[in-house]
């Protein structure tokens, strides 16, 4: 399953949850096995400082910009 639909059944099941916690639900799919937080990974990984202020949306981004997704 893809991360869309990964994240489509989520919001589905759970709308409440979603914007509370999607950057949350969004490290559980693509970094949890990994252990890092996405600034950890994207600083070690590609020397990227992430800002505490980024979006939810950038950071989709970064992480397809990076394949990650």
């Amino acid at each position: 399953m893809n991360i869309y639909k990964k994240l489509f059944n989520i919001v589905r099941n759970n709308p409440n949850t979603w914007e509370e916690n999607k950057i949350e639900l969004l490290w559980n799919i693509l970094l949890s096995s990994d252990k890092r937080s996405f600034t950890e990974y994207f600083k070690e990984e590609h020397n990227i400082d992430l800002s505490d202020t980024i979006t939810f949306k950038e950071l989709l981004v970064l992480c397809k910009q990076y394949k990650l997704i």
